[in-house]
C-alpha cells in the first residue's frame, strides 16, 4: 500500500541516511511529511529546519511529488531560493529526494563564499559606465542576501534558469513554448481584472507549482445583506488556488487528457487576507489536517474583519462544495464548451443529464441545450464575476485559470441558485439568501452527514439568541402541526412518538379533528396544513424492565431483546416523568445508563392536574449523574425481578424507527420530543466554552444529545435561509445601540434580510424607478403573523401563495402602519380562531416566545398598492424588503434598553409606523444601505462630515498590499517573446516615440524641493546601493521606456543615498495619464531616499511633484495628502533586505496606476509641489493608521 511504503522508506531513511549537515530526520506533524534539520555556516542563524512534504501519500512511490519549505526565519536567501527553484523531486522515494536536497542547499550555501563584492567607503558618482563598479573576491556578501539566487552562475541545476542573455536561444523549444504559455494565460487573466499570484516555481516545468488567481470581495457585486449572511467582509481576497503536481498544463492540454485518471490539477478556494497564500496556507490548503489542526482552523470567526495585519485564512461558507465542483466538473464543462458551442449554464445540463460521459457529435445534441435558460439576477451584477473568457472570438490561447476563476466566481455569487450537493439549479418558488440543498434527500443526507452546512458551534457561540429565536419557531410550528417542510432523508432514528393530549387538544383546535389511524384526512382550506393520507402502523422495538434510579440501571426481563452500548431509549417513571438515556454499558441483563435527560412537570400543581394526559415537560435543571461505584448487578437481580417499590417496572421504547418511515404528523410529532430532549441554548454554549468541550463540537456531547436531536438542530439552523442578527441581548441590554428601532422597549428585536443576493439591489432599481427623487422614496410598515408560520417564513420569506387570514383586501402581502393592528393577526387567538389558544414554545427557550412580527421597508407609492386603506397591501414582492424582526420575549429576565439612535431615517409624515401606544417610532439611519443614507452625517457636536456615495469603498480600507517580486517577474518578464526593435537610445534609455511622449533629460533638477543629501554612509550600505544603482541603470538601458514606466537620470545621481526617478508612459485609459496630459505634463517626479540602516531599513519614496487629490477627497493610487506613498512595502512591516529597487519601482508605479479602491487623480488647477515636511509627517501617520512599524532610523535619516 502507498502509504505503508512511504512510512517504511521514511524508516529506513531515519535508520540508515547520514549527511554531516542534516540532523533530526523524522516523521513531520502532517500526514506524509519529513521534517529535519540542516546546519548553516557563517549565517545569522545556526541552522534551518526543513520540511518536505507529500500532499498525496496515495501516490508514492511512482506518481508522487514534495512540498519542500524551511520553516525557520532569518535563513539566508540563498536557502529559500534554493528550495523555491528546486522541483517538486517527482517519483523519488524518500532517500534519493534527500540526497538531493542535501545537494541542493550545500552549493547553494557553498556559493556564499565565492560571489564577493567590493566595499568602496567613499561616495560614488555615476556616470553610467559599468567599470565603476568593481568586485572583488576577497569580500564576502553573504550578510546581505546569502550571495545566491537562482539567477546566480555558481549554481544552474537544469531546472533553473541562467542570468545570460541568451538563455531564451539555448532553451528547448517545448520549454519556451511552456514559458510563452504560461505568462499569455497569466497576463489574461491580470487584464481580466485579476490579482495573480504563485507559488513554488512555475516556468521551465516546475513540479507542484501553485497559480493563484483572486480579487477583492468588494469587487463582486455582492449585497452587503448577503456578505454578511455569507460571513464575507468586502476587503477579503477571493482566492482560486490551482496545483500543478507534474509542471503547469494549459487549456487544450487538460481538455485533450479530460478523461486521464490521473488528475493533472487540483483546485482549492479560499478567504484571504493577501492576494495570495502563504507557503503554509497553501500546505495547510491542499494538504489534509489533523483533527485538532482543523478544529483550530475552524475556529476562526469568520466575521471578523480581516486587515493588512491579519494574515492568513478565512473560512469560507461554501469553500467543501466548490471544490468538489470545481475539481470533478470544471475541466469537462470546459471540453464541453469548445467542442459544443455550450453556455456555462447548458454545458453544466448537458453533464448532469449525461453523467460526464463523452460526446463530441454535436447534431446528436438535444434542442434544449441550445436556449439559454433565463437568469434574471444576472443583470444586477458586475463585469467580474459575470464575464466569459471562453466566448472570445478567437479561440486561440485560452486561459484555463481565468476561465476556471470565472466559472468558480460564477457559483460563488449566485450560490442560492445551485444545489450545494449536487450543484443542478434548485427549483423553488421562493428566494432565499443563503445557499441550501435541492428536493432531493440524497441530497440533505450528504449536506448533512459531510458537514457541509453551517458550524451550529459558532453559531451558538456567537448568536445564541438566533439559535434560540430558529429553535422556538421549529418547535411552535410543529406543536401545532404547521411544518411544511421536516428533516427527510438525513437517516434519523427516533422511537415512535405519541402524540400528548394537550398537543392534540391544541392542534385540534387550529386545524380541526385529527385522522383516525388507518382512515383519509382530507382538507379543503387554504390555510390547511399538508398532512399523510393515512396514518401507519408501525412495529416498535421495546420491551419490559426494573429500573434501579440510584445506580442508573435497567435489569431486563430474560425474554427480552438485548440492547447495546451507544443506544438511545426512553420509558417513563410513574405518570409524568420519562426518561431519555444513552446505554453506555451492556452486562446483560443489566444496561448501564448514562446521565438520563429527566422530562418533568416543573411543579406538582401541574403535574396533578395534568398527570392522567402522561404529557411530560422537561425541566433544564433535571439531570442524574453516573454513580461513583454501583454493586455487581448480580447481588441486585433477585429483588429487582420481584415487586419492588425501589425498583418500578417501566417499558422502555428504541431509538429505532427511521423518521423517514413515520407519516407527517408522526414526524412533527418526532421533531417536539426531540427538541424537548435538547439542553438550553445556554447549556450549549457553556458546554462549548466549558475545558470538555472547547475546541470541540455538541458531537462530544454524546451521553446528552442524541444523534437524532442533534441532526434536528443541525437541521433547524442549516435550512435557515435568512439573515438574522440579534441586536438586542438576552440578559438585556443593546448588542448594536446605533441599529436598534426606538420606540419598541419590551420587544427584543433582530436585524432580518431576506430574499435573493440581488433582492436588495432590484429594490433600490423599483424605488428609482416608481419614487424617482421623492423626499420620502420608502415607507417602513409592519407585518404580523401567528408563531408557527415564522419557521416557513424565515425560510421562504414573505409571499402570499398561502391564504391564512383570508384576503378581504386583495392579495399581496399585509401591511399596517400602526403595530397593534399586525399584532392582532401575529397570536394565536387572530380573529377566527378559538380565542382560548394559547402559544406553547419550546420548553427550554430562553427568551419564551409568544409572538412575533417583522418591520418592513416598502416603496413609497400607496396609489399602485392593491390596496391602502385600512391595510396596505403589496402585490410586488420587489417593493418590499424585510428590515427587522420583533419578538415578545418574556423570558430575557431584564428590561432591555431602548435609547434613542444619534441618527435617524426621516419617514414619511402620512405613513409613519407607530407603536402600542399610537407613537411614531424612531428608525436608525443603519436601516437602510450606506449608498442610500445621506450625504452628511450629524455628529454629537453638530459638525458635519463628508462620506462616500459607494458603499463598498466606505467599508474597503485603503489596504497596501504590493506583489510579490516573483509575481512580478513571471509577468513582466519574459524572454520568450520577442520585443519590436522599433528603438533609439538616448540618454541611457530606449525610447519607441510612438507609444510614449517622454522624453528623458527635460526635467530641471534645480527647480525640486528636496530634502539635504545625507551626510552618513556606511560601508554594507553603501556596497549594496552601488549594487542596485548599477542594476537598475542596466536595466533602464535594456528595456524600451514605454515598457518600463520609469526613468533615472545617471548624470544626477551625485549621491547614491539619494535618486530622483520620473514615472511616465501610463496607460492612456487612466484618469491619471488624461489628467497629466491636460497639465501638459511627461512624468511625474518622485524622490527616493536611502536611510542610514539600508538595506536593513527600507527606502522613503514621496512625490515631489504634481500634487495628487487625497484620499479623504476621493483620489486613490496609494499616495497619502502629504505625498507620501503609503505602501506596506515601504515599511518595516513589509519590507525585506533582499528587495532590489527595480521591484520597487515597479510596484510603486502599480500602486500609483491602481483603480482600486479608486483612481489616483491630479489636484485641479495649476501644478504645484509637496512640502518636503508634510510627506514626513504622513509617512508616519500612514503608519500608525495601518498598525505598520515605522523604521528606526527614519527620523535620523529624512528629517526635513
Amino acid at each position: 500500500m502507498p502509504r505503508k511504503a512511504f512510512v517504511t522508506d521514511l524508516q529506513e531513511a531515519i535508520r540508515d541516511f547520514r549527511h554531516d549537515r542534516i540532523l533530526n530526520l523524522s516523521f513531520g506533524s502532517e500526514d506524509g511529511s519529513i521534517t529535519f534539520r540542516y546546519v548553516l555556516t557563517d549565517a545569522t542563524v545556526a541552522e534551518a529546519t526543513v520540511q518536505a512534504l507529500v500532499p498525496d501519500v496515495g501516490d508514492y512511490p511512482t506518481s508522487h511529488t514534495y512540498m519542500v519549505y524551511t520553516i525557520s526565519e532569518d535563513v539566508p536567501h540563498s536557502v529559500n531560493a534554493a528550495l523555491e527553484a528546486a522541483g517538486g523531486f517527482d517519483g523519488l522515494r524518500v532517500t534519493a529526494m534527500l540526497t538531493q536536497i542535501a545537494n541542493l542547499l550545500d552549493q547553494a550555501t557553498a556559493s556564499s563564499r565565492q560571489n564577493t563584492v567590493d566595499v568602496d567607503a567613499d561616495f560614488m558618482e555615476v556616470d553610467g559606465s559599468d567599470s565603476e563598479v568593481g568586485l572583488d573576491e576577497d569580500d564576502s556578501d553573504a550578510d546581505f542576501d546569502g550571495g545566491w539566487s537562482p539567477e546566480s552562475t555558481s549554481y544552474q541545476p537544469s531546472d533553473i534558469k541562467s542570468n545570460t542573455d541568451n538563455y531564451a536561444a539555448r532553451q528547448p523549444a517545448a520549454a519556451r513554448e511552456t514559458n510563452r504559455r504560461i505568462r499569455v494565460d497569466l497576463r489574461q487573466a491580470k487584464q481580466a481584472g485579476f490579482r495573480v499570484g504563485h507559488l513554488w516555481g512555475l516556468t521551465d516545468n516546475a513540479k507542484g507549482c501553485i497559480v493563484m488567481l483572486s480579487c477583492r470581495v468588494y469587487k463582486l457585486g455582492i449585497s452587503e445583506e448577503a456578505m454578511q449572511a455569507w460571513h464575507l467582509q468586502p476587503n477579503q481576497y477571493f482566492v482560486l488556488s490551482i496545483r500543478y503536481p507534474n509542471g503547469y498544463r494549459n487549456l487544450d492540454q487538460l481538455v485533450e487528457f479530460e478523461t486521464s485518471p490521473a488528475k493533472p490539477i487540483e483546485t482549492k478556494v479560499a478567504l484571504c487576507s493577501r492576494y495570495k497564500l502563504s507557503k503554509d496556507e497553501a500546505i495547510s490548503v491542499f494538504a489534509p489536517l489533523k483533527a485538532k489542526e482543523q478544529q483550530k482552523y475552524q475556529s476562526i470567526v469568520p466575521h471578523e474583519k480581516a486587515t493588512s495585519l491579519e494574515k492568513g485564512l478565512y473560512p469560507l461558507f461554501i469553500a467543501r462544495p466548490l471544490d468538489e465542483l470545481m475539481n470533478d466538473r470544471v475541466v469537462a464543462l470546459i471540453k464541453y464548451r469548445m467542442t459544443m458551442g455550450l453556455s456555462w449554464a447548458r454545458a453544466e445540463d448537458f453533464y448532469t443529464d449525461h453523467q460526464g460521459m463523452e460526446s463530441n457529435q454535436s447534431d446528436s445534441i438535444n434542442d434544449k441545450y441550445w436556449k439559454e435558460p433565463l437568469a434574471p439576477n444576472v443583470a444586477s451584477l458586475p463585469r467580474l464575476p459575470t464575464a466569459d473568457h471562453l466566448q472570445k472570438s478567437i479561440q486561440k490561447d485560452l486561459s484555463f485559470p481565468l476561465a476556471a476563476m470565472q466559472f468558480a466566481l460564477r457559483h460563488l455569487v449566485r450560490c442560492t441558485e445551485f444545489c450545494l450537493v449536487c450543484h443542478c439549479r434548485v427549483e423553488t418558488d421562493f428566494e432565499a439568501l443563503k445557499p441550501y440543498v435541492c428536493s432531493k434527500p440524497l441530497c440533505l443526507y450528504q449536506y448533512m452527514a459531510l458537514g457541509f452546512g453551517p458550524s451550529i458551534e459558532h453559531e451558538i457561540m456567537s448568536q445564541p439568541c438566533v439559535v434560540d429565536l430558529l429553535i422556538s419557531f421549529c418547535y411552535t410550528s410543529a406543536f401545532y402541526r404547521r411544518l411544511k417542510n421536516l428533516p427527510d432523508g438525513m437517516n434519523l432514528c427516533v422511537p415512535l412518538p405519541k402524540l400528548a393530549p394537550s398537543q392534540q387538544d391544541a392542534a385540534e383546535r387550529l386545524n380541526g379533528p385529527l385522522p383516525i389511524p388507518g382512515t383519509a384526512e382530507k382538507h379543503s382550506g387554504a390555510d390547511e396544513p399538508i398532512c399523510e393520507d393515512t396514518m401507519n402502523v408501525h412495529n416498535e422495538s421495546k420491551g419490559r424492565a426494573r429500573f434501579d434510579q440510584e445506580h442508573l440501571e435497567l435489569m431486563l426481563q430474560p425474554q427480552e431483546k438485548r440492547l447495546f452500548p451507544g443506544n438511545w431509549i426512553t420509558f417513563t417513571v410513574g405518570h409524568y416523568v420519562t426518561y431519555h438515556c444513552r446505554v453506555n454499558e451492556v452486562l446483560h441483563p443489566t444496561v448501564r445508563l448514562g446521565s438520563p435527560i429527566i422530562c418533568a412537570f416543573p411543579d406538582a400543581t401541574e403535574k396533578e392536574s395534568r398527570a392522567s394526559h402522561g404529557l411530560s415537560v422537561r425541566t433544564a435543571s433535571s439531570s442524574l449523574s453516573n454513580p461513583q461505584s454501583a454493586p455487581t448487578p448480580t447481588t441486585r437481580t433477585s429483588a429487582m425481578f420481584t415487586e419492588n417499590p425501589k425498583y418500578p417496572e417501566v417499558e422502555y421504547v428504541v431509538y429505532d424507527q427511521n423518521f423517514d418511515d413515520l407519516n407527517r404528523l408522526e414526524r412533527q410529532n418526532s421533531v417536539c420530543m426531540l427538541l424537548e430532549t435538547l439542553p438550553s441554548v445556554t447549556e450549549m454554549k457553556d458546554y462549548l466554552q466549558s475545558e470538555t468541550g472547547k475546541a470541540q463540537s455538541l458531537h462530544t456531547w454524546s451521553d446528552r444529545i442524541s444523534p437524532a436531536a442533534l441532526g434536528v438542530l443541525r437541521w433547524i439552523i442549516a435550512s435557515n435561509r435568512s439573515c438574522i442578527v440579534q441586536v438586542d441581548r438576552a440578559e438585556g441590554g443593546s448588542h448594536l445601540p446605533e441599529e436598534r428601532v426606538s420606540g419598541m422597549p419590551e420587544w427584543m428585536q433582530f436585524r432580518f434580510a431576506q430574499g435573493a443576493p440581488d433582492k436588495e439591489q432590484r429594490f433600490i432599481q423599483s424605488v428609482q424607478k416608481v419614487t424617482g427623487g421623492s423626499k420620502y422614496p420608502t415607507l417602513f410598515a409592519w407585518h404580523g403573523s401567528p408563531l408557527y408560520n415564522w419557521h416557513s417564513i424565515v425560510r421562504e420569506g414573505l409571499h402570499f401563495q398561502d391564504t391564512a387570514h383570508g384576503r378581504s383586501y386583495g392579495h399581496g402581502v399585509y401591511h399596517a402602519t400602526n403595530v397593534l393592528t399586525s399584532l392582532g393577526y401575529s397570536g394565536p387567538a387572530y380573529p377566527g380562531r378559538d380565542p382560548y389558544l394559547t402559544v406553547k414554545s419550546w420548553p427550554h427557550s430562553k427568551l419564551k416566545i409568544t409572538q412575533a412580527v417583522a418591520l418592513n421597508e416598502i416603496v413609497n407609492a400607496p396609489k399602485q398598492f392593491i390596496s391602502s386603506d385600512p391595510h396596505l397591501v403589496v402585490a410586488q414582492l420587489d417593493w418590499i424588503q424585510t428590515r427587522y424582526l420583533f419578538v415578545k420575549a418574556h423570558g430575557t429576565g431584564s428590561k432591555i434598553s431602548d435609547d434613542r439612535p444619534s441618527e435617524t431615517y426621516e419617514q414619511d409624515p402620512a405613513y409613519t409606523p407607530k407603536d402600542s401606544w399610537d407613537r411614531g417610532i424612531a428608525i436608525p439611519i443603519a436601516a437602510v444601505r450606506k449608498s442610500r443614507r445621506p450625504l452628511s452625517k450629524t455628529l454629537q457636536n453638530g459638525k458635519k462630515i463628508k462620506v462616500s456615495h459607494d458603499p463598498s469603498l466606505e467599508s474597503a480600507a485603503v489596504l497596501s498590499d504590493a506583489t510579490d517580486i516573483e509575481d512580478l517577474e513571471v509577468l513582466g518578464s519574459d524572454k520568450d517573446i520577442d520585443f519590436v526593435e522599433d528603438v533609439e537610445l538616448k540618454g541611457g534609455c530606449r525610447l519607441d516615440y510612438s507609444k510614449t511622449n517622454f522624453i528623458p533629460g527635460l526635467l530641471d533638477h534645480n527647480t525640486l524641493p528636496l530634502l539635504q543629501p545625507p551626510t552618513y554612509a556606511t560601508p554594507f550600505g553603501l556596497k549594496a546601493l552601488q549594487r542596485e544603482l548599477k542594476a537598475t541603470l542596466k536595466a533602464q538601458e535594456a528595456h524600451p521606456a514605454h515598457e518600463l514606466g520609469w526613468y533615472i537620470n545617471p548624470e544626477h545621481v551625485s549621491n547614491v543615498y539619494r535618486w530622483i526617478v520620473e514615472l511616465h508612459s501610463f496607460e492612456k485609459d487612466l484618469p491619471l495619464a488624461q489628467d497629466m496630459k491636460s497639465k501638459n505634463l511627461r512624468s511625474i517626479v518622485m524622490e527616493i531616499r536611502f536611510g542610514k540602516d539600508y538595506p536593513m531599513s527600507p527606502p522613503f519614496i514621496r512625490i515631489v511633484r504634481p500634487r495628487f487629490v487625497s484620499f479623504m477627497n476621493g483620489g486613490g493610487g496609494h499616495v497619502t495628502a502629504g505625498g507620501a506613498l503609503c505602501m506596506e512595502l515601504l515599511t518595516n512591516s513589509g519590507w525585506s533586505a533582499v528587495s532590489n529597487i527595480e521591484s520597487v519601482l515597479l510596484q510603486v508605479r502599480l500602486a500609483i496606476s491602481s483603480t482600486e479602491p479608486r483612481p489616483a487623480r491630479l489636484e485641479s488647477g495649476p501644478v504645484r509641489e509637496y512640502a518636503i515636511g508634510e510627506a514626513i509627517e504622513a509617512y508616519v501617520r500612514a503608519c500608525h493608521a495601518h498598525g505598520w512599524e515605522v523604521p528606526k532610523d527614519f527620523r535620523s535619516s529624512h528629517s526635513a
